[in-house]
């Protein structure tokens, strides 16, 4: 049977698994249709999808006070299997104020410097402000001499975590723990064959700028950085059968339209 639109298993899925604690504050905040309830069923995915969770200890500590004050940023990877596009790694933007996330796909580790070149550039040029703390642990990747001489030349402080401690960098390495989690998760839903995985991420991340955050009070991400209201009726299930239009120009007569 097809499941409606006020069917919590159908927001469940287009939200990459979501709680049903999640999809509660969602619909409190009007950004879901009329559920009939926020309770879903039990899935397999789910569970395979979950990895066992690393403790880290709550810091009790507030977000920053503006946008940019303060950014964390953590490297994931090698994947098991390439991604689709050749990818092994990925890097993550977290802005503690809104907590959003950004996410750059690489193919080595040496692409982090480039990647965060670009994120700078574009979150300044859409702020216009200036990244003044960028936080990491000790990877090679941010001990480099050009990333570092660039981060001087920039003006942002670089903060380091102390070796053996990976919960000093507790948020980037949390989101990006949930990302691949989430993304699993999806991808075991959908059937879709492990390169497919940067996908999932790639729109994980997408979620959980559009879902509730508990360092923000159940804020939402997006919404604190744009200082926009988000919607979220154009969500589909990730993996799901999709059809293309195809115009007059680019097909004959007897062609189908899809």
């Amino acid at each position: 049977m097809a499941e409606g639109k006020d069917d919590p298993n159908l927001w469940h899925q287009r939200f990459g698994h979501m709680s049903s604690q999640g999809l509660k504050c969602l619909h409190s905040k009007g950004k879901l249709p009329d559920l009939k309830s926020v309770e879903v069923d039990f899935y397999e995915s789910c569970v395979l999808g979950k990895q066992k969770r690393v403790s880290f200890k709550k810091t009790g500590r507030v977000p920053a006070k503006e946008k940019l004050e303060l950014v964390h940023t953590d490297v994931w990877g090698p994947a098991s299997v390439s991604s689709a596009g050749g990818k092994q790694y990925f890097v993550t933007f977290i802005d503690d104020h809104s907590r959003k996330v950004w996410i750059y796909f690489l193919k080595h580790k040496s692409e982090v410097f480039d990647a965060f070149k670009r994120w700078k550039a574009r979150v300044e040029n859409e702020t216009g402000l200036k990244i003044k703390k960028l936080h990491s642990d000790n990877g090679g990747e941010y001990e480099d001499s050009e990333f570092k001489r660039f981060c001087y030349l920039s003006e942002i402080k670089l903060s380091r975590t102390v070796l053996g401690t990976p919960q000093q960098n507790g948020i980037a390495e949390r989101i990006n723990r949930t990302l691949t989690e989430r993304a699993r998760s999806m991808r075991l839903h959908s059937g879709l064959p492990k390169q497919f995985w940067a996908e999932a991420v790639n729109i994980a991340a997408y979620l959980i700028n559009r879902g509730p955050s508990k360092p923000l009070d159940l804020a939402i991400p997006e919404e604190i950085w744009t200082g926009k209201k988000v919607k979220l009726s154009h969500l589909k299930v990730f993996g799901c059968v999709s059809y293309v239009h195809i115009g007059d120009h680019a097909r004959n007569k007897l062609a189908p339209s899809q």
